[in-house]
């Protein structure tokens, strides 16, 4: 039995490496990843992206505040996921997901969404969870709603991008339906 609650069967959750710096500046080369994700940004130079990477690695959680790298269980780094817009009062965050193209469709946004919500429900007691998701990004759209998230809401015409003004979805999920659909558990706990 896997005792590292950041590991399931697909891929796993780790910290920023130094040497990740590499992942990031080929993953902020595919324009159209990166607009679904944030913004398009101009390419960043090796540098920048070695400190990018350099300063991450030496981040501690902050407020419940991190980023995390999403790998394969054969260790290939497949994309990002942070944790935002945390508020330990209402007992909500945020959280944001990239991959890089050629790991789409293989379900491991899911399961590392999974992974991370376990821990933010389960160890860390927080009660909501809420994702916003551009209009034009329909595949991550469909896989907040098969995920089992609700759309919350649609704020008109709020990002613009590849020139023109877009809507934004609101996904949310409680802890309740999180441990309902997934259940309560990992690791060797007693049921």
């Amino acid at each position: 039995m896997n005792h590292n609650m950041f590991e399931g069967q697909k891929v796993r959750l780790r910290g920023v490496r130094p040497e990740d710096w590499e992942h990031f500046l080929r993953w902020d080369l595919d324009n159209d990843a990166q607009r679904y994700g944030w913004n398009v940004w101009p390419p960043p130079g090796s540098e920048a992206a070695r400190e990018f990477a350099r300063q991450e690695s030496a981040k501690r959680p902050d407020r419940d505040e991190f980023r995390l790298i999403i790998e394969t269980l054969d260790g290939t780094p497949a994309g990002s996921l942070n944790v935002h817009a945390v508020d330990q009062r209402r007992g909500s965050f945020e959280y944001g997901i990239a991959l890089a193209r050629e790991h789409w469709g293989n379900g491991y946004g899911e399961e590392a969404i999974a992974l991370l919500l376990r821990y933010m429900f389960g160890e860390l007691r927080y009660n909501k969870v809420q994702a916003w998701v551009y209009a034009f990004n329909e595949r991550s759209a469909a896989m907040h709603r098969a995920f089992g998230m609700l759309l919350e809401g649609t704020v008109r015409e709020s990002h613009f991008t590849d020139g023109r003004y877009w809507d934004t979805y609101l996904f949310g999920m409680t802890r309740t339906e999180y441990m309902e659909k997934f259940g309560p558990h990992w690791g060797d706990l007693p049921r």
